[in-house]
């Protein structure tokens, strides 16, 4: 009875969008200019807030961490993606690999709704009580 207690080692391989590799690398190209517009987009909207000072407030300290937020959003998911489109499909990925990936995803996907609702509890704050907002927010 001994060795049955052996692991198999699983990866999965995704599959392309299309066999031909001309599509493949037009996907690739416009995947990688969504990706890093979003990734120079909120790193701008980061850096920016963080360097003026007049944008110290609560609106633009939630939307700068919004940015940020969005950044790892995208960054758990694009790389591996890309990857994949490049090689056309060979690039495989471990259980483990996927399923660290799809924690990270859930927990950015989560704490980005979680964001957003102490974002619009501020909104509703600075319009419902708009003479108490610093108090309240402060």
């Amino acid at each position: 009875m001994e060795g049955l207690n052996k692991t198999a080692n699983m990866q999965f391989f995704f599959r392309p969008f299309s066999p031909d590799p001309e599509v493949q690398m037009l996907i690739f190209v416009a995947f990688l200019m969504m990706y890093l517009t979003s990734l120079s987009g909120n790193a701008t909207i980061a850096v920016i807030v963080q360097i003026n000072h007049s944008l110290h407030t609560p609106m633009y300290f939630f939307l700068a961490n919004l940015a940020v937020l969005e950044i790892f959003y995208t960054s758990s998911i694009a790389p591996l993606a890309l990857a994949n489109l490049l090689s056309m499909g060979r690039t495989p990925i471990s259980i483990t690999g996927c399923g660290t990936q799809m924690f990270f995803f859930v927990f950015t996907g989560g704490a980005d709704c979680v964001l957003l609702a102490v974002m619009a509890y501020d909104r509703f704050i600075a319009i419902c009580h708009p003479l108490r907002y610093s108090l309240i927010m402060s």
